[in-house]
Order: structure tokens, then C-alpha cells, then sequence
């Protein structure tokens, strides 16, 4: 598909004949910077605009990323290794990355709900393409991992749609993938209540926000920036 491009507006392109993706490029694009790529995974939704359910970390990038939001086939997304939505997350890749400047060395998946159970198996199943992976409200990964990402985690303790619990049995695991300290020890961080995991391998940071008393909430206000500051970090 030809590349089009309105600066600081989400494009639609579409492949596989019928799967849509919406592309967003800083306001002053330049064709000659390769940027880092940040992918959105939305939330479950029945709305028609679904793909707009993401913490809205675009807000955050200014002229330094492109921001691309997917959308799922159904209103949540197959996170199944062998469903639909895993090859189309990999076409929305290689279209994006032929029609624009794209530093493939930093690419990010950001995750809510739903969309944080995606980035959880792509960040295992095609984890040797991403540099890190920040969700909200969601958990699980998968066998076999081809790579291991730095993480953001943020869960609510009263999330009353995916349980804390789901959140905690993720992060021990990225603990673990990650080759940070065991027994696993962490340390607070701004903001708060984040927590930093000690010794994990370089450029495998794990972070972990347990927030309480905003449910199954995307808290964009305090998820928005931090997502974009983990990724600052990671670039």
C-alpha cells in the first residue's frame, strides 16, 4: 500500500486485504530519521473505534517516535500463538516499517487489558523484535520464547476484571526470563508505587507499579508517562 501521511494524525492502512492499522508520524516527519515504532493494543471494546481503547501515549512522544494503533479482528484480541491476530500484528510490521522511516532496533509494544495479554505473547513469542513491552491491566505469557523484552507492569490491586493475581504470576515469570536476582529483590522508583526488580540482564529491566482503587481503569494520567518514559529509557 502507498505510504500516506497526515503529521500528528492516525492514518488508516490496511493488509491482508482486510485488516486495518492506524499510522501516526511526529508533526515535522522527517523521511531521512529512523524512528523508534511504538505498536497499541487496545482493550477489549464493542465500539467501532476499538482500536482507540489504548492509554494514549502518543500525547507523550512529540516528535521523537511513531505511533501506531492496531486493531484486533474480534472486540478482544486472539491471543492465541496460532490465531488470527499474530499474523496480522507481523504484516502491520512489515508495512509499516516499508512505508516509513523505522528504526527496527526500537520497537515497543504498549498494552491495555486485552491488549496487555497481546503484548505479553508477542513480547515471548516474537520477543527477539522488540526492545520492551508496557501494558496495563492484564498478564500471561507464553512457552518458548524467542526473546525477552524489558517489561512495564502496571496492575491495579483492586482490578475486579483481571485479578492481581494474573499480574503477579506475570511479572515472577518476567522476573525469571529477565535473569534478575533471585530470590527476586526490588526497590522503589519514581513514580510511585513503582518498583525496580534488581540484577536482570542488561537491557531486560523489570518494572512493576501496583496501583489500588482505580479497578480495571487504563489510568491514562499516570500510565501515559511512564509508558513514555520506560521507553525513553530503553531507546
Amino acid at each position: 500500500m502507498a505510504t500516506t501521511n497526515t503529521p500528528a494524525m492516525f492514518v488508516k492502512r490496511t493488509v491482508l486485504t482486510n485488516r486495518d492499522l492506524w499510522v501516526r508520524t511526529p508533526t515535522n516527519y522527517d523521511p531521512a530519521r529512523a524512528y523508534p515504532v511504538i505498536y497499541q493494543l487496545h482493550g477489549c471494546s464493542d465500539a467501532p473505534t476499538r482500536e482507540t481503547n489504548n492509554v494514549p501515549v502518543e500525547n507523550q512522544v512529540g516528535e521523537d517516535a511513531i505511533v501506531v494503533r492496531a486493531r484486533a479482528a474480534a472486540s478482544c484480541w486472539d491471543t492465541s500463538a496460532t490465531g488470527v491476530d499474530v499474523p496480522y500484528v507481523d504484516a502491520m510490521m512489515t508495512d509499516v516499517e516499508s512505508a516509513f522511516c523505522v528504526d527496527t532496533s526500537k520497537r515497543f509494544l504498549a498494552g491495555y487489558s486485552s491488549g496487555s495479554f497481546m503484548t505479553h505473547l508477542l513480547g515471548c513469542i516474537r520477543g527477539d523484535k522488540f526492545k520492551a513491552t508496557v501494558n496495563i491491566a492484564g498478564g500471561q505469557t507464553a512457552p518458548n520464547c524467542t526473546g525477552d523484552p524489558a517489561v512495564l507492569m502496571i496492575h491495579d490491586t483492586n482490578d475486579n476484571t483481571v485479578n492481581i493475581s494474573v499480574g503477579i504470576a506475570t511479572r515472577d515469570d518476567h522476573i525469571k526470563r529477565n535473569q534478575c536476582a533471585m530470590p527476586a529483590t526490588s526497590s522503589p522508583i519514581d513514580p510511585t508505587p513503582c518498583v525496580e526488580y534488581a540484577g536482570c540482564a542488561a537491557g531486560k529491566r523489570v518494572v512493576w507499579c501496583q496501583t489500588a482503587g482505580h479497578d480495571h481503569d487504563r489510568q491514562d494520567a499516570f500510565a501515559a508517562p511512564l509508558f513514555w518514559s520506560f521507553i525513553q529509557a530503553n531507546l
